[in-house]
């Protein structure tokens, strides 16, 4: 089955997003730069990666766009964030894997125009299945929708 999903341009582009989600937390967990993540990564691809993903299994010209895009708009997209949780609740104080996640999906909503929304909120909810439970997956599904609304009515 893993080995159909992996032949798949969606399912390559599952495994990209999960190694970006995977990315982000690490640069973020071990506050260095993403340059020297990446760097890394290259010497030893199971070092950020699970469930026998490689890096040539990636979409490696749309995990850079990711990446990059993520990066250069992150002001930009954790207002959007904040802006789409309860009062009481600050994005900066959330769990790092959810962070990334949030940032890389509100990234595609944003900036992905020519990704399907439906597509984007199934991809991210499958990783959030991943880390998180049923709660916080509907939080991850919540935020993208509401922002998708906000962008689609703009």
């Amino acid at each position: 089955m893993q080995e159909k999903i992996r032949k798949s341009k969606s399912g390559l582009r599952g495994l990209t997003r999960l190694y970006a989600v995977q990315v982000m937390y690490r640069s973020e967990f071990e506050k260095k730069p993403m340059d020297k993540i990446l760097a890394e990564a290259k010497y030893d691809p199971k070092i950020l990666l699970s469930e026998e993903i490689f890096l040539d299994e990636i979409d490696a010209e749309f995990f850079t766009e990711l990446i990059t895009k993520t990066q250069s708009h992150r002001d930009e997209i954790d207002k959007l964030i904040e802006k789409n949780v309860a009062d009481n609740w600050a994005f900066s104080r959330f769990d790092k894997v959810m962070q990334a996640l949030l940032r890389l999906g509100v990234c595609e909503v944003v900036f992905f125009k020519d990704m399907p929304a439906n597509v984007v909120f199934n991809e991210y909810i499958e990783i959030a299945k991943s880390f998180f439970k049923k709660g916080e997956v509907s939080f991850v599904n919540g935020i993208l929708n509401s922002i998708f609304k906000q962008q689609k009515s703009a």
